[in-house]
């Protein structure tokens, strides 16, 4: 009976699955970081769902896709992840964000560690697999990395100028047909894992960071990772275009619990305002308004592709389980509980 019961709720959940990738909504995930120096607020009935004990005593029960316990490793993550990851191979775009209050493990999600890799690394070596694996289709893959700090672009991979010095290129935003576009952002061919690893660590080092009293290396910027991949049939001719957009968010963060002052109040305050944006967006996607407001901030602006209905896109929310990081998890809860209901319509295969 215990069989039994099991395929049949793997097989409710993959027509579940086929319903949600039809109706084009964002898929959401909930990652509990590992912390074992305070009382945890937080239980888990299952692997779709939690509870939160409030300051008042109260129970909150939350539902999402995956739900990954404080106890999940890196793979477990990426397995989830990885059928919505490869479909850029066969032309659509797909976007997958980490989300949460600053110290959450967003980084170490999409990032990871030189010996436990996240997201990003672990994406983009599948995907260099499965192209080297399909011998009758030539692919060309091109990587790009910017951030978004205090409203402006900074491309990441500039190299030096003639000088010698590493020098940040600030970019625009420009409409092009019914996307957009970033004139001047550096994209830079790779054809193994060590192109990417050495790319990722240069991007990775000139990344705004400093210290907060929430975290000592705390993200002041959101990161963007971005694999373009274009594939040409050597028999029929036909050609794919696919992406992978991966994004680092900043962390949110309260200013009387972070303590941030001076540079980094402003970085906080431009942090906070992005990420409201964002849940203006989602909340214009979800009640079907009539305009959606993508310009209200730069990350949402380069966003628009991803969430114009032309994606396939995930969100990850990063959590602390933590009691005294209470109201920030109920907040963080609350907003991918409210990207759930987003419906973007069915993506769109870019085939030629």
């Amino acid at each position: 009976m215990r069989t039994l019961y099991m395929r049949e709720f793997m097989q409710r959940k993959q027509l579940f699955n086929q319903i949600q990738e039809m109706r084009g909504n964002i898929r959401v995930f909930c990652r509990c970081r590992h912390d074992n120096s305070a009382r945890s607020a937080i239980t888990f009935p299952s692997d779709t769902e939690l509870q939160v004990v409030t300051q008042q005593g109260h129970v909150k029960k939350f539902e999402f896709e995956k739900v990954f316990q404080p106890t999940s490793k890196q793979t477990d993550v990426f397995e989830d992840t990885l059928p919505i990851i490869t479909s850029c191979v066969d032309g659509y775009n797909v976007c997958l964000m980490a989300y949460g209050q600053t110290g959450a493990g967003k980084t170490y999600t999409m990032m990871g560690t030189d010996s436990d890799p996240g997201i990003n690394i672990r994406a983009l070596t599948e995907l260099l697999k499965t192209c080297s694996e399909r011998k009758q289709i030539d692919y060309t893959l091109k990587v790009s990395m910017l951030e978004v700090y205090n409203e402006t672009l900074i491309d990441l991979l500039r190299g030096p100028d003639a000088g010698g010095v590493s020098v940040h290129s600030k970019l625009s935003i420009q409409k092009k047909g019914k996307g957009i576009t970033v004139p001047g952002l550096t994209e830079v061919q790779v054809t193994a894992v060590a192109d990417i690893k050495g790319l990722m660590d240069f991007g990775g080092q000139n990344r705004t960071v400093a210290m907060t009293a929430m975290n000592t290396s705390s993200s002041r910027s959101h990161l963007m990772l971005k694999l373009y991949v274009d594939g040409v049939d050597r028999v029929s001719k036909a050609t794919t275009h696919g992406s992978l957009m991966l994004l680092d968010l900043a962390g949110s963060e309260r200013i009387s619990r972070s303590g941030a002052t001076g540079e980094r109040l402003v970085e906080a305050a431009a942090i906070n305002k992005s990420l409201s944006a964002l849940g203006q967006v989602f909340n214009a996607l979800r009640t079907s308004s009539l305009h959606i407001p993508y310009r209200n901030s730069k990350l949402t602006h380069l966003l628009q592709p991803a969430l114009g209905g032309d994606a396939k896109a995930c969100l990850f929310v990063n959590i602390s389980p933590r009691v005294d990081n209470i109201v920030e998890t109920i907040s963080t809860l609350q907003f991918g509980t409210a990207a759930r209901q987003v419906a973007l319509g069915e993506a769109k295969q870019n085939v030629g």
